[in-house]
């Protein structure tokens, strides 16, 4: 076999992958703008002015899925730090998409909920996932069984491989 071929596979392979990285910030600036329109219609409602980041807005669906939760439960979840959390659910409970809450069994440790315009974005942003689904399956229905499965292999050691493939970003610093 030529060894060429392979390479040059793992080369365009390569560039998939970047083009899907960046098409990818595409979207979530998409996505984050379609919910800033109606972000600012609920500030303004509330009178709060925010600009929420596509984590941000992730870490308030999480509440919404997870809800009472707190920070902790939700750095878990989020696999982020309990600091990042924090900040975020300062800003939701400033802007009035977050209120505090004790469970009556636990009154010392701080628990979150959404409040009903917390809940509304916790809904789009759902809708948005539930409709790139459904394009994404659509799209998979064009592929055979067999390169469907050796795909999810791919994808499966790929992510669970990510931090020694990506080096997560410290060889730049040195």
């Amino acid at each position: 076999m030529d060894r060429r071929q392979p390479d040059h596979a793992k080369h365009m392979i390569l560039e998939g992958l970047t083009d899907i990285f960046h098409e990818q910030e595409r979207c979530q600036e998409d996505i984050r703008a379609s919910l800033a329109g109606r972000m600012d219609e609920l500030r303004e409602e509330n009178g709060k002015k925010l600009q929420l980041t596509l984590t941000e807005i992730h870490i308030l669906s999480c509440i919404g899925d997870h809800e009472p939760i707190n920070v902790t439960s939700i750095a878990e979840k989020m696999k982020t730090t309990k600091p990042t959390v924090s900040r975020s659910c300062a800003k939701f409970l400033e802007a009035g998409f977050l209120r505090r809450t004790r469970l009556s069994d636990n009154k010392k440790e701080v628990y979150f909920r959404l409040t009903p315009a917390g809940k509304e974005l916790h809904c789009l942003h759902h809708k948005y996932h539930e409709m790139i689904k459904k394009r994404l399956l659509a799209f998979l229905d064009r592929y055979t069984d067999e390169e469907l499965l050796f795909a999810e292999r791919l994808f499966r050691d790929l992510s669970a491989n990510w931090r020694s493939v990506n080096g997560g970003g410290e060889q730049l610093l040195k």
